[in-house]
């Protein structure tokens, strides 16, 4: 069946570490051990910010309270945790190469700060003709649901889309629905799988 829509993962995928720039180095800047600032970004209280159940402002807010830090530094704080990834251009290039008939969406875990990343950071949202932000429609990766409202929007079946994630259990959760999952290692990697992909399903 013909390929009609991929969706993306924004955070690892689409955005991804800065060599040397990372969560180790931009905790020892603000003050806070590696391990309990990804202790935040693996907890509950970020399972709350992806729902939209909180604010990223509120997210961050409480990380620095409890590093004993001051609220004041958090645009500082938000600045630099930007700072520690960049644009994967060579994925992006490679999204513009596709044919016209493909359309694409992001379908991410993410806060409500993710569209103001995508529209006036990275200037890149007019790439895609959707985008599903667990934090708006208050679902998560890997549950069904959210697979099922991110196909729903472009009204295809499960196996004329492509889905792209860094974790393997959300790529496991697309492919439950029906959907050709692809694990993100590496940039040459998934655009060899994605080719492959859309050569067996022109």
């Amino acid at each position: 069946m013909t390929i009609k829509t991929i969706y993306w993962d924004f955070s690892g995928v689409l955005f991804i570490p800065v060599p040397g720039m990372g969560y180790e180095e931009r905790s020892k800047e603000m003050g806070i051990s590696h391990e309990k600032l990804h202790s935040f970004f693996e907890g509950d209280m970020n399972r709350r910010v992806d729902l939209g159940e909180i604010t990223h402002e509120e997210f961050y807010s409480h990380i620095l309270k409890e590093s004993n830090l001051s609220d004041s530094l958090l645009p500082v704080f938000m600045q630099n945790l930007l700072k520690a990834f960049e644009l994967n251009t060579a994925l992006i290039n490679f999204i513009h190469s596709l044919p016209a008939t493909i359309q694409h969406a992001v379908l991410s875990n993410y806060s409500d700060r993710l569209r103001f990343i995508l529209e006036e950071h990275l200037h890149i949202a007019d790439i895609f003709a959707d985008l599903i932000i667990s934090s708006e429609v208050q679902m998560l990766k890997p549950d069904e649901e959210i697979y099922q409202t991110a196909l729903a929007r472009f009204h295809i079946a499960p196996s004329e889309s492509i889905f792209v994630d860094d974790r393997i259990e959300n790529v496991e959760g697309a492919k439950r629905v029906g959907m050709h999952g692809i694990l993100f290692n590496d940039t040459q990697q998934v655009i060899n799988d994605v080719n492959q992909l859309l050569t067996v399903n022109p």
